[in-house]
């Protein structure tokens, strides 16, 4: 199916060129042209500083000369002529780097204009931003940019970064620039959405390499038509795609691959490569399952431990039993905290792991990518095996401690909870991991696990989502695709779960009275300026750093909603309690989870 594809490359090549126009005609100046992509230049570039930034690190240990491995087999791939990449390799290897030097030598061998990073998560977005921007971006701070990070974070601070707040605001509505980070959500539903300012920068993804990092985070029930967006553009668009990840899902098995070639895999052998490279041993919790205050009693008693469950409440409570009975200190991550708050604490943890300081860390699975930790130790409630490697990969990450020195402790807590999506995933990584099974890093168990698990879900059933969506993708019904079907004659009411959603969950944004004198400054003076009588949306910017989200059904609860007070839209500000630990103070309750 491509004729779908060919009308929204075209809608959106008369988009941009009429907004390019207009601007131009309003200006009295020639239509915005961004920088091209100067493959070469910018790889040289890229070389010499990654010998710099390399030559820099503090820690240097055992996985250097790995991720050297990695890097040198990315670049021999890169003159390739293959369009469908594979980077499988293990946590703490370097893919990012070893992604974008791929890309950057690819783009010169193949004369390609763009390279697009996308990842799932925010928190990875601007970490990889900020390593590609040292990397790529001019040493000429009044220069333009070369690298866009395009987000609903993004913030721009005083001095140079503020000079360049226009380029960014201009570039990121067509992505008119040489390399892009951003997210899978703004990939997907661009290219699968309807509205003209999504789909203004879709033609701009034509003749790129586009990387898609952490790829096994991406929804399962819309995998056959990631895997057919993947397909229309490799074959039709000029687009190599590098899938990058440490627990490769099966996207091949899918009937939008069955006439393309097999991907090539960047290294050789990946099996070899991830036997190599283990850092941990995997031990299941033995005997009765535990509570969680028998987990924290069991975790605290390392000098250093990180310990992951499955809900934002069972965080807080974990949180709560260690700070009341551990003797050092204990911090707490979930997403019941702003961006504002994760981040101070994401600092103060890196700084008693590099002092050797005692410290138990308590957090949902956001910790679990892209998050630069390294633990001696680390306990993970019972979840999917992707999720228990990247814990792995948060544990003796530098190989400091020797093959096998970490410990990875795995534990099914009578007293927790665990996402709905989870127990179809859980029961079938039973069948091939576990005690006398395989490991949940092993390559060959995870391909079987996959294939078992989307038959097993029925990813590509007549009647799912994905065939929903193939079925309203052929009809040219591009409001059914993006929003959903009616969900019957009589109602204009429109089925999600059977839209291109990346994510279905109704939320509504909040702000949080963050305890610091800068941000409560920051939040009355943008709170004023969006209560005005012509609200200024740009204020939703700076707010982003103290937003959490809440789902609607929580938001509307009677014992909530009296604690919130609506700005603008759905934007509501929170007057109940925001802890300083955990952050926000709802009562939890049995639909209170973070995936």
């Amino acid at each position: 199916m491509t004729a779908d594809f060919l009308i929204r490359f075209l809608f959106s090549c008369l988009v941009d060129a009429d907004v390019l126009d207009t601007q131009a005609h309003r200006d009295a100046t020639a239509a915005r042209v961004g920088a091209g992509l100067d493959a070469p230049l910018l790889l040289d570039r890229f070389l010499t500083r990654r010998d710099v930034f390399l030559s820099e690190r503090p820690k240097k240990g055992p996985m250097d000369g790995r991720r050297a491995r990695l890097f040198d087999a990315a670049m021999d791939a890169a003159d390739s002529g293959s369009s469908i990449f594979r980077l499988t390799a293990p946590t703490g290897t370097a893919k990012t780097i070893a992604a974008a030097g791929f890309a950057l030598r690819h783009a010169a061998t193949r004369g390609l204009r763009r390279v697009i990073v996308a990842v799932p998560f925010i928190t990875i977005t601007e970490q990889n931003a900020a390593v590609y921007r040292r990397l790529l971006d001019p040493e000429d701070r009044a220069a333009q940019p070369v690298v866009l990070e395009q987000h609903s974070q993004v913030e721009f601070e005083s001095g140079s970064a503020a000079r360049h707040a226009l380029w960014w605001r201009a570039a990121a509505e067509n992505w008119d620039a040489p390399f892009v980070v951003t997210t899978t959500v703004q990939l997907f539903e661009s290219l699968f959405g309807r509205t003209a300012s999504r789909m203004r920068k879709l033609h701009r993804l034509a003749n790129s390499v586009i990387v898609l990092d952490e790829v096994q985070a991406l929804p399962h029930r819309l995998l056959p038509q990631v895997a057919d967006a993947i397909r229309v553009l490799s074959q039709r668009f000029g687009v190599t795609f590098v899938l990058s990840s440490a627990t490769q899902p099966e996207l091949q098995q899918f009937g939008p691959f069955a006439k393309l070639p097999a991907p090539r895999e960047i290294m050789p052998n990946a099996a070899a490569f991830f036997s190599e490279c283990r850092r941990v041993e995997f031990r299941w919790w033995p005997g009765r399952r535990p509570t969680l205050e028998q987990v924290v009693t069991a975790a605290a008693a390392n000098r250093q431990a990180l310990m992951v469950v499955n809900t934002v409440k069972d965080a807080r409570s974990a949180f709560l039993l260690a700070r009341s009975v551990v003797g050092h200190e204990v911090l707490h991550l979930s997403t019941g905290m702003c961006p504002a708050h994760r981040q101070r604490v994401l600092e103060r943890v890196k700084d008693l792991l590099d002092n050797e300081k005692p410290l138990l860390l308590v957090s949902t699975s956001l910790v679990e990518a892209g998050v630069d930790l390294d633990f001696p130790v680390a306990f993970r409630a019972v979840a999917p095996p992707d999720s228990i490697a990247q814990v792995a990969g948060r544990c003796n990450r530098e190989g400091q401690l020797g093959d096998l020195g970490g410990l990875v402790v795995i534990f099914d807590p009578v007293d927790g909870g665990m996402p709905p999506s989870y127990r179809t995933q859980i029961d079938k990584a039973a069948v091939y991991f576990g005690p006398d099974k395989a490991d949940p890093d092993n390559v060959e168990a995870l391909a079987a696990y996959y294939r078992d698990l989307y038959r097993t879900l029925g990813v590509e059933r007549r009647g799912g989502a994905s065939d929903t969506i193939r079925r309203n993708r052929a009809r040219r019904d591009f409001k059914a695709v993006a929003d959903g079907p009616l969900v019957n004659d009589d109602s204009n009411r429109r089925d999600l779960e059977r839209a291109f959603r990346m994510i279905v969950e109704d939320t509504v944004p909040v702000v949080v009275p963050y305890a610091d004198p800068a941000a409560a400054a920051t939040i009355a003076d943008c709170l004023a300026r969006l209560r005005g009588s012509h609200p200024d949306t740009s204020a939703l910017r700076s707010l982003q750093p103290y937003l959490t989200t809440m789902r609607r059904r929580t938001a509307q609860r009677p014992e909530t909603a009296p604690l919130l007070r609506e700005v603008v839209g759905d934007l509501r500000v929170w007057e109940g309690r925001y802890d300083e630990g955990y952050g926000l103070v709802v009562e939890p309750t049995g639909d209170d989870f973070i995936v």
